[in-house]
């Protein structure tokens, strides 16, 4: 983020932008300026890595003191301030092992950050890259994916504008993406959300989407296999740098079967909650949700994930009042006024 931007939301000056269950998570990355150098280095040795969550107030922005007291636990960990920087750091390293505001990231988690850490720094990709990138060149041989390595592919999605063969990875991509199969689709869209998408790559995945989308296909056998698609394509685009495209193929997965889906649904609300500022959008969007919910017995879990859902949704900064008017709206149906009522009427119980 901004380094403006962190110094307002350290100061309680500004929300944060992408709230996630009510906390800001974020990794922090400590080097060594070299004495005779004011470049950044960066190996194993020389960095330090924090991964921390803290706590929001109700408007988002940072629970001070929930902050004063993860300051506090580091000093006192401290201790001798007249320790050399590296072991200072090697000791707050240790500290947030057992500090509540500290967390350690899944896997696949934890090889999206080391490739867009180490392609930020022009450091080497891991050794898993080049197989990734023969394996995208060679449109004829994509079944042979199993001995890809995760960090491999988030490597490649970090490095879009490096080259192969006389092409670009974006690309290669661009070239297979028709015929990638889903496993490899899925686990390259978890890394591709983490970074800007070229749009001619966007258009690709919705091509792709579209197709399998195609109502004539016999949904039954193939639910399954269009909700991950749905849940990739959407991860795969969340930071695409084309809008229109962005709109259109959420469009296309509400107007969908597959839309109705709570996974769907949830990692729409997770990876493009920006768009829900449109009031089209919005209104659709809050449709499909509820289209997952009727009041009987058996639908009290999709009625929990509408409220789930909605209540995340009305903690993000700029989006309650929204909400709250297209609750109001006398254009809504009768589904969604059903789900919205038992959404207060759960709330009113928690009060």
């Amino acid at each position: 983020i901004d380094k403006q931007h962190f110094i307002d939301f350290e100061q309680n000056q500004q929300p944060w932008y992408s709230p996630f269950l009510q906390q800001a998570w974020l990794a922090i990355v400590f080097w060594q300026e070299p004495q005779l150098s004011k470049e950044p280095q960066l190996n194993n040795s020389e960095h330090t890595v924090w991964f921390l969550k803290l706590p929001l107030d109700e408007q988002a922005k940072l629970n001070l003191l929930s902050r004063d007291d993860f300051l506090r636990s580091l000093l006192a960990v401290l201790g001798n301030t007249q320790q050399p920087t590296a072991e200072k750091l090697s000791v707050l390293e240790n500290a947030l092992k057992n500090n509540p505001y500290g967390f350690q990231p899944k896997e696949e988690q934890l090889a999206n950050f080391h490739a867009i850490v180490y392609s930020q720094f022009s450091l080497p990709a891991s050794h898993y890259y080049k197989a990734t990138q023969k394996y995208f060149s060679d449109n004829t041989n994509l079944d042979q994916w199993h001995p890809l390595g995760l960090q491999g592919i988030a490597d490649f999605a970090a490095r879009l504008n490096e080259s192969y063969n006389n092409k670009t990875n974006k690309q290669l991509l661009i070239d297979s993406i028709k015929h990638c199969p889903l496993p490899v689709l899925q686990t390259l869209a978890n890394s591709l959300e983490n970074h800007h998408c070229p749009e001619a790559l966007t258009l690709a995945i919705y091509s792709r989407l579209k197709q399998a989308l195609d109502p004539s296909i016999d949904l039954s056998t193939k639910k399954a296999e269009q909700v991950t698609l749905c849940t990739a394509a959407i991860r795969a685009t969340a930071q695409t740098q084309s809008n229109t495209l962005q709109m259109q193929l959420l469009s296309h997965i509400l107007e969908s079967d597959a839309g109705r889906d709570i996974e769907v649904l949830a990692t729409i609300a997770g990876r493009c909650w920006t768009l829900m500022i449109d009031s089209q959008f919005l209104s659709a969007f809050l449709e499909a949700l509820a289209r997952t919910n009727s009041l009987a017995e058996q639908d009290i879990k999709q009625q929990a994930a509408f409220n789930s859902i909605v209540s995340d949704l009305m903690f993000i900064p700029g989006l309650r009042k929204p909400i709250l008017e297209k609750f109001r709206s006398q254009e809504r149906s009768q589904a969604l006024t059903q789900a919205i009522g038992a959404f207060f009427q759960q709330n009113f119980k928690k009060a």
